[in-house]
C-alpha cells in the first residue's frame, strides 16, 4: 500500500490520481461560510496535500478562493505539492496566489489560449504553461492533461477543484480514488452547489469504500478506491 501510487505510475506511465470533495451532512459542498469541515478535517486534507506530487484545481476555484494550495501543516510547508491549474481561456486572476508567490515556478497552467498578451504576462512572471488540446464537449481534455504531468515527472495528483471538476473525472472514470470529507453540519437554505447524487457517481467508478479511522470531532471521511 505504501508504495502503490508509485508502482501504478510505472506500471501504467501515467500518474495514480485522487479526488477529494468536502460536504455539508445535507450535502452542501459550500456556503457564506468559508469552511465547512472542522479544523481536524482541514488538517487531514492539508495530510493528503503532502503526500501527492502535485494538486489539480482550475481557475474558476481558484479565483473565487484566492487558493493557496500548499500544504500548511507545521514541519510539512517546504513538501507543499506543484499546482496544476486547468484554465481554458487563461482568466486566473492575474494578482492570485498561486501566480504571486514565492513558490509560483511550481505552478503549471494547462490551458488552449492563443492570445499573445495572456502568454507573454505569465512566461514574463516564471509561469509554466502547457498548451492542452480541447476533448469533444470543448473543453481542456483531462486525459492529456494526466498524460502531459506524466511527462513532466508527476507521478501522484490529488484533485481540488469543486462540483464541475469532480462531476468530470467521476463521469470518465479517470480516479483511484475519492477522498469524501463530510461534516457533521447541517447547511439548509444557507448551503450551496448541492451533491447528493455523487454519491451513486463515486460508487459507480470506484466498488469499494472505508471509513477512515481517525479524531475528527464529528466529521466523517469516507475513501472510495
Amino acid at each position: 500500500k505504501i508504495y502503490k501510487n508509485y508502482f501504478y505510475h510505472k506500471k501504467n506511465k501515467k500518474p495514480y490520481v485522487v479526488a477529494k470533495l468536502a460536504c455539508s451532512n445535507d450535502y452542501y459542498t459550500s456556503s457564506n461560510n468559508k469552511f465547512i469541515t472542522n479544523y481536524h478535517s482541514r488538517n487531514v486534507s492539508h495530510i493528503l496535500r503532502y503526500k501527492f506530487d502535485s494538486i489539480l484545481s482550475t481557475s474558476r476555484t481558484v479565483n473565487n478562493d484566492n487558493s493557496k494550495l500548499t500544504c500548511r501543516i507545521t514541519g510539512l510547508e517546504n513538501y507543499s505539492p506543484k499546482r496544476l491549474i486547468i484554465d481554458k481561456n487563461l482568466e486566473i486572476n492575474k494578482r492570485c496566489f498561486v501566480i504571486n508567490d514565492n513558490n509560483k515556478a511550481n505552478t503549471i497552467i494547462f490551458h488552449s489560449s492563443r492570445n499573445k498578451k495572456k502568454l507573454n504576462h505569465f512566461k514574463k512572471k516564471g509561469i509554466k504553461l502547457s498548451y492542452t488540446d480541447l476533448d469533444l464537449n470543448n473543453n481542456i481534455d483531462l486525459n492529456k492533461v494526466f498524460l502531459k504531468a506524466y511527462s513532466l515527472g508527476i507521478s501522484s495528483i490529488i484533485i481540488e477543484g469543486g462540483k464541475n471538476l469532480t462531476n468530470s473525472v467521476l463521469k470518465d472514470k479517470l480516479i483511484n480514488e475519492f477522498y469524501l470529507f463530510k461534516s457533521k453540519k447541517k447547511l439548509g437554505k444557507f448551503g450551496k452547489n448541492k451533491i447528493e447524487n455523487f454519491k451513486k457517481k463515486i460508487i459507480s467508478c470506484l466498488k469499494k469504500r472505508e471509513e477512515v479511522s481517525t479524531f475528527l470531532d464529528g466529521d466523517e471521511i469516507i475513501r472510495y478506491y
